[in-house]
């Protein structure tokens, strides 16, 4: 059996289809190159060690102890545990990142991917990205209590890549774009901002359907558009999804002048919020021409999860 092993998953930005895609509607999403790093070591006894930025923890497989800031990880470990056919070994896990936790950047998602895919190494059943997206995503389900697993499949595949939830198909459209991305200073949890969206709009309101069918044509536009390069187009379509977050109540004042003060810049060809909004980050497509301070230039990854085995 291996003893020492690393796996390393990008962090993730939203670029379209947000909230529509927990109605089986289609998202594209990247992966961003920032990382998370799980360093995996096999111990003799049933233990579970957790080494962290939140801390130190200590845990067996038989109890795996809750802990309120590794919600991910063990849930991770449990799922693990129920599903795999494989002995479980104890195992000390020392997690490191330099994702951006508080500005939206898929650092839930990243670490789920860096857990699913460093069991594949104890589990053949799990080397196949479908299989650790599915695990993967009862995971994020099991934690958030909703999810739509964009962030994770772009975690696990790398570059730009588009979910069409209802049959959990995952299709690379690009290794990468130009982004910059500027935080607002605030964030609030995707559940929260869902749930007042839910209280809003019923699924069955006329108004609701049509905002969902405008903004899959714009997320399929998108996708045609990204496989063909053509910044100027996609940036349309960005400007597009970004009206169509305004009218579902998921924009406020400063993140439309954030929007606006983007797509005013020299070089950027579109803007729009990145994520369930009320908060996080607004995104610009292109390269900016003149300064823009607060601005954020957001390096993808053609690569998604991997392990390394010579650590």
């Amino acid at each position: 059996m291996i003893q020492y092993w690393q796996s390393k998953a990008p962090g993730s930005l939203m670029l379209f289809g947000e909230h529509a895609v927990l109605h089986t509607r289609p998202a594209i999403a990247c992966a961003i190159d920032s990382w998370l790093t799980i360093d995996w070591q096999t111990r003799d006894d049933d233990k579970i060690l957790i080494l962290s930025s939140f801390g130190e923890h200590l845990t067996d497989w038989k109890t795996l102890t809750p802990h309120p800031k590794l919600t991910f990880v063990l849930e991770a470990l449990a799922q693990f545990k129920a599903t795999s056919k494989h002995l479980i070994t104890g195992l000390s896990l020392t997690i490191s990142s330099d994702i951006n936790s508080t500005q939206g950047l898929g650092s839930s998602s990243a670490v789920v991917a860096a857990m699913v895919t460093g069991f594949s190494l104890l589990d053949s059943t799990l080397e196949s990205i479908d299989a650790r997206f599915k695990l993967g995503l009862s995971i994020i389900r099991a934690v958030q209590g909703t999810g739509s697993g964009t962030d994770l499949a772009a975690a696990l595949t790398g570059g730009v890549m588009m979910l069409t939830p209802q049959q959990h198909t995952i299709t690379r459209l690009a290794d990468g774009l130009p982004i910059v991305s500027v935080y607002c200073g605030y964030k609030t949890p995707t559940p929260v901002v869902i749930a007042k969206v839910n209280a809003q709009w019923s699924d069955t309101h006329p108004l609701f359907l049509h905002w969902l069918d405008c903004v899959s044509t714009i997320t399929e536009m998108a996708a045609e558009q990204i496989d063909n390069g053509d910044l100027i187009e996609i940036g349309r379509c960005m400007n597009m999804a970004h009206g169509l977050m305004n009218a579902l109540g998921v924009s406020d004042n400063t993140l439309e002048s954030i929007a606006n003060r983007l797509k005013q810049t020299d070089g950027i060809v579109g803007a729009k919020i990145s994520g369930s909004g009320l908060g996080d980050c607004v995104i610009g497509l292109g390269t900016p021409l003149t300064p823009l301070n607060e601005a954020l230039s957001i390096t993808t990854t053609a690569q998604g999860a991997h392990c390394i085995l010579d650590v």
